[in-house]
């Protein structure tokens, strides 16, 4: 089936527009003109504010053990056999 475009665009070209396109202009200008809704009031951001301030201390304030740093391994657990290790040889 083919469809020839020049046909296609001059019967689009005749019609009639499409009855949803009454008023469009109208309905955007609108919508761009009214009101935008507000978004979360003062007391909610404060109290957010307030709540990482407070975690941010506690978290700083709090007696922490001595850090050691641990030997991680994107694949599980580390293998004696990998070459890494057996490249290393003597070492």
């Amino acid at each position: 089936m083919t469809i020839d475009l020049d046909d296609a665009l001059s019967r689009l070209a005749t019609g009639a527009p499409h009855r949803g396109l009454a008023g469009l202009e109208d309905r955007v200008l609108g919508a761009i003109a009214s009101p935008r809704a507000t978004g979360i009031g003062a007391g909610a951001t404060l109290a957010a504010v307030g709540f990482a301030l407070a975690l941010g201390a506690m978290s700083n304030l709090a007696p922490v053990s001595e850090a050691r740093a641990s030997q991680l391994s994107p694949l599980g657990a580390p293998s004696a056999l990998a070459p890494s290790t057996l490249l290393g040889g003597g070492q």
